[in-house]
């Protein structure tokens, strides 16, 4: 009894100062990525090429250094739990480099105009180290399933961590492939057809989300009716409704309608607007000057030309927000497909992943590729417009 205490006392310290070197590790790391960063930009900025040259050589030949997996054979390392080590045997190679700058070139020609400059760009690149961070974090779930997706079957369960060797691209079109024959009395000429289905869904219920959203807003911001505030009111105390409620009413009316398994229910609800959508656009219309409208009046405008010719235009970065959040939600709609479709043949694209999972649970690397080539649009569109995005959200309800 007492040597399985004394077992388990060992191992629990052995885990703790593991623990604790490896805190100690980060914290060295970003204190190095710190100052080395620090003195490289300082050196860009007043162009002392030279000095730059031998950090870029220092820093590099560090993360060379600590990213060889040999590395660890040639130092004294116990265990290879200890790896960290190497890491912290190879960072005062670039913090001499870092110190030697300071010392020998910063130093004696201080400035207060430097000095200045230096705080601002250490307060910077501590900034975006800590957004690096949060980077690294939040991509690694969608890095571990596109490295997933090109291991071989007999790795991706044996060592989860581990970048696949070799490489298999053919796992992508093999996806296709599979996904024909599992559904083979279907015809779905290799995923095109859910992909078309998912296609048509997405910009019909986009077009009309943002014509009946902005309209609605534009009546909100713009428009003088009784009832107004109380109606507003009322639309947004519809946000805090779980979608559960109106899951059972909705599929009744569709029933009724007779549009159950078809694509209707998918988006024909985008033609009556969405609170929160409303709301975001009918505050960014808040933000326009009077003048404008008062403008069309005297030329002649009738209420809806302003909205449509004047306003619409001019909100923009507002419409691209809105237009990206709608087009990710219709994009990943599981349950609306799950509910009003029957036929394999009208199905989504999310909808058949799930198919896929069902016919070939063992082919995780297929699953995978599939996940990855479907959420490859959002991730690109996402990329290419979030400079839209993020000025639509910030300058939504700033006056002028």
């Amino acid at each position: 009894m007492c040597l399985r205490c004394g077992g388990r006392d060992s191992a629990g310290t052995m885990q703790k100062l593991q623990g604790l070197l490896f805190g100690a590790v980060v914290g060295a790391c970003y204190a190095t990525a710190w100052f080395w960063a620090s003195m490289a930009v300082d050196a860009f900025r007043t162009r002392r090429w030279a000095a730059l040259g031998g950090l870029s050589v220092a820093g590099g030949l560090t993360l060379w250094l600590t990213t060889q997996s040999g590395a660890g054979a040639v130092l004294p390392i116990p265990d290879p739990s200890w790896g960290a080590l190497r890491l912290l045997l190879f960072l005062p190679l670039a913090l001499a480099a870092s110190a030697a700058y300071y010392f020998l070139v910063l130093r004696p020609q201080e400035t207060w105009q430097g000095l200045k400059a230096r705080r601002e760009d250490g307060r910077q690149i501590a900034l975006h180290l800590v957004l690096l961070t949060g980077c690294l974090f939040f991509s690694l779930p969608y890095v571990w399933m596109v490295l997933t997706s090109l291991k071989p079957d007999d790795q991706i369960f044996k060592d989860p961590t581990r970048i696949p060797n070799p490489f298999v691209w053919k796992n992508y079109p093999r996806t296709f492939e599979f996904l024909e024959l599992a559904l083979g009395h279907i015809r779905t000429g290799y995923g095109s057809l859910f992909v078309l289905n998912t296609l048509q869904v997405t910009f019909l219920s986009l077009a009309a989300m943002v014509f009946s959203s902005s309209l609605v807003a534009y009546s909100f911001a713009r428009l003088r009716w009784p009832g107004r505030d109380v109606l507003f009111a009322v639309l947004l105390g519809t946000m805090m409704l779980p979608g559960a409620v109106t899951m059972i009413p909705r599929f009744l009316i569709f029933k009724e309608l007779g549009w159950v398994d078809t694509l209707l229910p998918l988006w024909i609800p985008s033609l009556f607007a969405n609170a929160f959508d409303v709301f975001l656009l009918r505050q960014f219309f808040l933000t326009i000057p009077t003048d404008l409208e008062d403008a069309a009046r005297i030329d002649g405008c009738n209420p809806f030309t302003i909205y449509w010719r004047i306003l619409m235009p001019l909100i923009r970065p507002a419409l691209t927000a809105v237009a990206i959040m709608h087009f990710l939600g219709t994009w990943n709609d599981f349950m609306g497909p799950l509910i009003y479709i029957s036929t394999p043949e009208k199905m989504t694209g999310s909808y058949a992943l799930r198919l896929f999972q069902s016919a070939g649970s063992g082919e995780w690397a297929l699953l995978l590729a599939a996940a990855t080539l479907w959420t490859l649009p959002v991730v690109l569109l996402f990329f290419f417009a979030q400079r839209a995005f993020i000025e639509g959200i910030a300058l939504t309800g700033m006056k002028n």
